[in-house]
């Protein structure tokens, strides 16, 4: 009987353990290619947000893109985290969502 009972707790951690992997794999925003990181440098420029570091700011995107599609996430306590990390303002903040999204995770608005 305890044998049995490890085979099951075995074998329902291993699906955990594929579902969680697949649920990560797809929700993770697309792979921008260079011309989508050039637009969306060239907005965030055009638009007067601050930035440190070109490579930086593409992660920030995508991990924006991420935070907003897990369970339980949402694109004001993500935008909100934006400002506070960032010390941006609101408006700085949207015009970055606005770049963001069609470049790194447009499955956000359709």
């Amino acid at each position: 009987m305890t044998n049995t009972v490890f085979r099951r707790t075995t074998s329902t951690l291993c699906c955990g353990i594929f579902v969680a992997v697949g649920t990560a794999v797809s929700v993770a925003p697309a792979h921008a290619d260079p011309a989508d990181d050039q637009k969306f440098i060239d907005y965030l420029e055009k638009k007067g947000v601050p930035y440190k570091n070109r490579r930086d700011i593409i992660r920030v995107a995508k991990q924006f893109c991420l935070a907003t599609t897990r369970h339980g996430g949402s694109t004001w306590k993500a935008g909100y985290h934006l400002m506070k990390d960032q010390d941006w303002t609101e408006t700085e903040a949207t015009s970055f969502i606005q770049a963001a999204v069609p470049a790194y995770c447009p499955g956000i608005w359709g």
